[in-house]
């Protein structure tokens, strides 16, 4: 599996390079502007305890509903977690025809979480996730009702996608089907 700059610890993302259409981001390890998705140093790869640094990158599960249970305040291990990251593992995971679903949450739950993160008004955004696609795709999980579960996610992320403008997102055919959907690029 590779590692990409998003993820390191030494990636400043409060200090975006100036003058530039690029979203890049500065190094304290390497030095110089890098952008999320390139390919991560080997230093950071080879041992990632060493590159790790107080409010550097921690390694997620669900990036978008835990972005969202944080800010709230909720738990990493609250009900809510507990019953989606379930969903995803017991039956996403293993239905081939989800596979696109999880392969795209690779690609755009960090970019999407990052971006509510930052926003002034993120705690009334992340009231908004919750009530209207959040708690309903859970309650229709509890109730067997997958179908809609799953749609209704697919309504969560078109529409984050539409407020970040997020669009032409790869995704890499390269996976690992025990740690996808879990919000990391591959």
């Amino acid at each position: 599996m590779e590692e990409y700059c998003g993820y390191c610890a030494w990636l400043d993302e409060k200090n975006k390079e100036r003058y530039s259409s690029l979203n890049r981001y500065y190094c304290d390890k390497r030095g110089g502007y890098h952008e999320l998705t390139e390919k991560g140093c080997y230093s950071f790869m080879k041992d990632p305890e060493k590159g790790k640094k107080e409010g550097g990158y921690q390694p997620s599960g669900c990036y978008i509903t835990t972005i969202v249970c944080e800010i709230l305040g909720y738990d990493d291990d609250c009900e809510l977690l507990t019953i989606l990251r379930n969903f995803r593992d017991t039956y996403l995971k293993n239905n081939i025809e989800y596979l696109p679903i999880l392969l795209e949450y690779d690609a755009i739950g960090p970019i999407i979480s990052d971006n509510i993160a930052k926003r002034r008004d993120a705690y009334r955004l992340c009231l908004n996730i919750l009530s209207n696609f959040l708690i309903p795709c859970a309650k229709d999980i509890q109730n067997g009702q997958y179908a809609t579960a799953i749609e209704i996610y697919k309504n969560m992320v078109l529409k984050l996608k539409e407020d970040f403008t997020i669009e032409g997102i790869s995704i890499n055919e390269n996976y690992d089907i025990n740690t996808v959907g879990k919000g990391r690029f591959r």
